[in-house]
């Protein structure tokens, strides 16, 4: 006699499928070649990147690198998306206090990856690629900020936001590397305490509890 087993659907747990051995592959393929462009802008300049290049650093043909990445362009896009990744600043628009928190280690990442980042800050196609992209960074810096401050008018709020991008920026981390001496993870912990005085400025401000700060700039100084 067969005795069927009741099932609980409620207990049931949901495991996510695992990428087949074809994705995995295709997976390992695409960051190794990601790799490569890095490995190749320890020493050249983003913009005088080739493919060629590339696929000698990733150590794949130059055909695999057109196939995961059609154009330059598409390519600088995932390695953007990556600095962004491993530099935590997806983590750093969580929420305001991953914002603050972030900061030190995000500097301190910076600073150990330092010919990458510089490559990349002087490539006029890298900042091309970054404003391209930058819709994506600006929706999450605006959540961050709307945390901290509430209903901010605008152009404060924007004014505000603006600020938050900069602080946390590797302009910000390169001022204060060379023209300061300022080490990297106490650059991000000054950027992190400038930002949260900030937003409590205009927190203050616009509930009016601050009445020795001007709301114009230009009457500030």
């Amino acid at each position: 006699m067969t005795v069927g087993l009741p099932c609980d659907s409620s207990t049931a747990v949901n495991v996510p499928a695992q990428p087949g051995f074809h994705e995995r592959h295709r997976l390992a393929t695409r960051e190794a070649i990601l790799d490569g462009v890095e490995r190749r802008l320890q020493d050249a300049a983003l913009d005088e990147l080739t493919f060629a290049d590339v696929a000698q650093a990733s150590g794949v043909s130059e055909r695999t690198v057109y196939r995961h990445f059609p154009t330059k362009d598409a390519m600088l896009e995932a390695f953007w998306a990556r600095i962004q990744q491993t530099l935590g600043l997806e983590t750093s628009t969580r929420s305001w206090a991953d914002y603050l928190s972030s900061r030190r280690e995000a500097f301190a990442l910076m600073d150990a990856r330092e010919p990458m980042i510089r490559a990349v800050m002087t490539s006029k196609q890298a900042r091309e690629t970054r404003i391209r992209i930058n819709a994506t960074r600006e929706v999450g810096i605006r959540k961050v900020v709307a945390e901290a401050v509430g209903d901010l008018p605008e152009p404060r709020f924007t004014e505000l936001c603006a600020l938050a991008h900069l602080l946390g920026s590797a302009p910000a981390w390169q001022t204060f590397k060379d023209y300061w001496g300022v080490e990297a993870e106490r650059t991000g912990e000054v950027a992190a305490w400038a930002m949260k005085t900030l937003a409590e400025a205009a927190k203050a401000e616009a509930e009016n509890k601050n009445p020795h700060t001007s709301s114009d700039p230009e009457t500030a100084r």
